[in-house]
This record gives structure tokens, C-alpha cells and sequence, in this order.
């Protein structure tokens, strides 16, 4: 069972067919890992995540969300930290991007 709080990209919102905004994916899921990076005591790693959902909130100038990707080598964080963001992200969206309705028992928002 996948849940994004936008409800992009699926048809179970209503009834329609909401377009998929990616700023509305990159937010869920820069919030998931935000909220995972604290529970698992991952301050530096949070706090980097932190930045990035506020600069998006407050300046109109931020780049999108591939060139952040592109620039995370070079990132003011340890290795393991972006080793673990770098892996949370690919399995998170290689988790959605197969992401399919289980016949009778499921359903996908994105």
C-alpha cells in the first residue's frame, strides 16, 4: 500500500485523474526521509534534507529537484550520509516507480 498526502497521479482522489506535480513527489518524499533521518538519530542527514524542503518553501531561485540530485557529491555531508540519501532515494523511487494495484487488496497513489 503506497500513500502520498498530495494524492498526485491516481484516479482513487474523487474519482479523476490528478496530474503528477513534481515538486508534490519531491516534497513527500524529502518529508519521509526528513521524518526517518530523525527517528534514527541522522541530525547532519535530516538537517541537510531540512534545508533543501525550506529553500524550496522560500526562494523562487532553487533548482529543481534533478539538479540538486546532480549536485549531492558535492554536498557539505560525510560519505555514509550521502551514501544513505542517495540510497534511500533510489530505493524509494524504484519502490514507486514499480508500485502496481494488488488485485482485491491494495492501492497506489503514485
Amino acid at each position: 500500500m503506497i500513500f502520498a498526502p498530495h494524492l498526485a497521479g491516481c484516479s482513487c482522489a474523487g474519482g479523476f485523474h490528478v496530474p503528477l506535480d513534481p515538486g508534490a513527489v519531491e516534497q513527500d518524499l524529502l518529508e519521509f526521509l526528513r521524518h526517518r533521518y530523525r527517528q534514527d538519530g541522522r541530525a547532519k542527514l535530516a538537517a541537510f534534507v531540512e534545508d533543501r524542503l525550506e529553500t524550496n518553501e522560500t526562494s523562487s531561485r532553487r533548482p529543481d529537484f534533478a539538479g540538486w540530485l546532480g549536485g549531492l557529491d558535492a554536498a557539505a555531508l560525510p560519505r555514509a550520509d550521502l551514501d544513505r540519501l542517495a540510497g534511500d532515494i533510489r530505493t524509494t523511487l524504484e519502490s514507486m516507480n514499480g508500485a502496481t494495484r494488488a488485485a482485491g487488496n491494495g492501492f497506489v497513489c503514485y
